[in-house]
This record gives structure tokens, sequence and C-alpha cells, in this order.
């Protein structure tokens, strides 16, 4: 292989890559979504209106991460001076004092170095020093110790009127531990008016008790973000942008928008399955050894992305821990009428004694409830709620989703499933 050869082969699988847990090749949509969390830090006013925390929620795969790295990069644009600090999780008592140290040194201009040594001596000249990154011509002051939120209050509020706007980005909410220190630090986040932060938290459909045991009071409704699939425009305007990016990269022959207008419907307009057929494409490109856009290398790209969202679909039913007969009966009972949560608790209890001995036993081990095996249907992706509360009807996520689930379940399986359901034989 020439040495040509080999640099294409390397930049293909790279692009084989892309985008796992972070930013897409290219990010299209989410346009009011993105405006909603920027305007909450654009209005912000020293002493008044706290819990402006902003929560975009949707299953696994609907793009939060992405989201939450797309609204960090918008955001100078749109407010001078701002910044924007990511915070991935889990993380609990423990991590307070890094997070702590991360948002004083983006907001407060404190350089991460002052704050790993340690001095006795405490002087506002040492702390307005060390407020603009000139701690190394000053002898008298001391670097902050922020291990609290009251510490870091006590030390900065002198200087909260000089503090960069600062969007916290936090991914994954629902893994944050719930430590008394965890709790205090995300109740004074979101609740103080002294320094101007915004929370931007991204996760899975988190209750609004949840989002209170973590501190997190006054979330308002129109701050709840409900992040699902992208429109087919959408979809497609993605696909050609990451494919040009590709072509441009690499150097390939053919029509990006014609593969794009190809593999659109394929991706259900999913943001993971549309970051998925990205990377197919590129191995597909690798394998074939031929730099085009042609029949051949769509064929196999579609072949190979078909294969990985089954495995995706295979991922969301293990982690549920759910019998797929429950998660087909759920599925059914949403596609008849409008479901909430505590029918669906009712589906779960009626087929579980459909469920074979061994599936039974396993089923009780994992659950000491149905609403147990329903919350974890949620958590996993299996199924969402359609709107921003929990309050709101279930939905399937993915349509092709609930046909895979259907798929592995024998007719007489599905069939007795219906029956339960009272619902006639499909």
């Amino acid at each position: 292989m020439t040495q040509e050869k080999k640099e294409v082969s390397a930049k293909l699988e790279r692009w084989e890559n892309v985008g796992e847990r972070g930013p897409p090749v290219a990010f299209v949509g989410r346009k009011a979504e993105i405006n909603r969390a920027i305007a909450q830090l654009a209005a912000w006013e020293p002493g008044r209106a706290p819990g402006r925390t902003v929560v975009a929620q949707g299953a696994p795969g609907a793009g939060k991460t992405a989201l939450l790295h797309e609204i960090g990069r918008r955001l100078p644009t749109v407010v001078p001076n701002a910044t924007s600090l990511y915070l991935p999780t889990p993380w609990n008592d423990a991590a307070v004092p890094e997070v702590l140290g991360e948002l004083a040194t983006e907001m407060m201009h404190v350089p991460s170095d002052a704050l790993r040594t340690t001095r006795s001596s405490e002087t506002a000249a040492g702390l307005r020093a060390l407020a603009t990154a000139r701690h190394a011509e000053s002898q008298s002051m001391s670097p902050p110790e922020v291990d609290t939120w009251s510490a870091f209050r006590r030390q900065f509020k002198p200087l909260a009127n000089r503090a960069r706007p600062t969007l916290l980005l936090v991914d994954e909410i629902q893994r944050i531990g719930g430590g008394e220190a965890t709790k205090d630090l995300l109740y004074h986040l979101h609740d103080q008016t002294t320094f101007p932060i915004v929370l931007v938290c991204g996760g899975l459909s988190t209750s609004s008790a949840h989002l209170r045991r973590l501190g997190l009071s006054r979330v308002a409704d129109a701050n709840v973000l409900r992040i699902d699939a992208l429109t087919p425009a959408e979809t497609e305007h993605c696909l050609d942008e990451s494919l040009r990016m590709m072509a441009e990269d690499i150097g390939i022959d053919g029509h990006p928008d014609h593969w794009a207008r190809r593999l659109a419907p394929a991706t259900h307009g999913w943001p993971q399955h549309v970051t998925c057929h990205v990377r197919t494409a590129a191995a597909s490109l690798r394998a074939s050894g031929r730099l085009a856009f042609d029949n051949g290398n769509l064929a196999s790209t579609l072949a190979l992305a078909e294969a990985a969202m089954r495995d995706y679909y295979e991922q969301r039913l293990e982690t549920s821990e759910s019998h797929a007969m429950l998660v087909f009966a759920v599925h059914e009972s949403i596609r008849q009428k409008p479901l909430r949560r505590t029918e669906a608790v009712a589906v779960v209890a009626s087929v579980r004694p459909l469920l074979e001995p061994e599936d039974g036993d396993e089923h009780d081990r994992n659950f000491q409830h149905p609403r147990d095996c329903v919350q974890r249907m949620l958590r996993a992706g299996v199924i969402a709620y359609a709107g921003t509360t929990t309050t709101s009807p279930l939905s399937i996520p993915i349509p092709s989703m609930a046909t895979h689930v259907a798929g592995t379940l024998s007719p007489d399986q599905r069939k007795d499933v219906r029956h339960a359901l009272g619902l006639p034989a499909a």
C-alpha cells in the first residue's frame, strides 16, 4: 500500500469514529432550543429571577450531548464575553471542589495553577489579582479555596460584577449523585442571583421530583426542552453537509447530495442514526477501496447502517432489562391510544404472567413492582414521554425500534400479548 493510500485509509478510519459521545460532524436544527437556553443567560440580571435552569430531555441517541456542545459553541456570538463550561457526568460529592475550581477558572478568570497552590494570607488585592489573571504580580494574594459553594461565594462575591456570564452545561443529569454537597451545589447554582450563571442540563426523561431531589426546584415548563427526531429536511441537510465535509477532507468522487437523499429515510430522522450513517459511509468507502459516492458503496453503507441500528436497538433493550414481550406490549398499547405511565404499569402487570417461568423469575429479580419496569424502559429509551412533562403520554422514540422489538418475538408470542391486551390479532 502506497503512503498516499495509507493516509486516505487513516482519514477514513477517523471518520468511522466521528460523533461518538461528542459533537456530530454537522449540526442541523434545534434552533428554538438553542435560542431558549442562550436567552436565559442573555436576560440574566443580578438579584432577580432565580431558577433559570434549562433541561433538555430526550431518549438515548436524540442528540442531547450534541445540543449542549452546540449551545456552548454559539453562545459567544449572542452574549459578548460569555463562556460555557461542559461538565460530563457521573460526578458526586467528591467532584464538587473540581467543579467549583473549573467554574472559578472560566468565570472568574482565575488561573488553574493558582487553585492548586496554598498560601495563608487573604487580601482583597490578592483576589482582584487572581480575577484579572495578574496573580504573578501580587505578593499578597491568596489562592481561593473553593471546596463548597459557600466558600466560592465568600471568595468571589466582591468581584461578582466582573464575572463572565456563564452557561454551565451539565450532561446526563440523571447520573448525578444525590449527596448533600452535590445537592447544595446544584441548588445554589440554580437558585442564586449573585453570579451570572445559568444551568443547562441534558438528560433522559427526568421527572420533576428527581430534579427537586437534586436541588433544581424551580424549572419552568417553558425551560424543559423536548429533544426528538429531526425533520426529513433537517436529516437530509445534516447528511449532505457531513458527506460534503468528508469529500473535501479525503477527495471523493460523485454527488453527496444523492447519497443524502437515499440515506435520510433510513435514519428515521434519529440523530444517533444520522451519525451512524456517516460513519458507515466511511467504513464502506474504506472497505471497497473506491473513493466514490457510487451505487455499490451506497448499498454497502445502507446494509452496514441497518446492522448497526439493530445493534443499537438490542443495546437499548438489554439496558431496559425488560423482556421483549413487555416492551412489545407497551409499544402496542401506545399505538392504540395515548398511554400514560400509570396505564403502562397496568400493561406490564397484565402481560407479566405470559412470560416463561425462567423469564418471569428474572423479571421479578430485576423489578420489585411493574412501575420499576416502566421506569427502566424510560431510562433505556425504549419508550419516552411525548411532551416535556412526566404527565405527558408515552411515545415510541423511533418507530423502527418497535418494529425491531416485535421481530424478536414469535408470531404466537405477539398473538398472546395482543390477546392479553384485548386487541385483535395482527
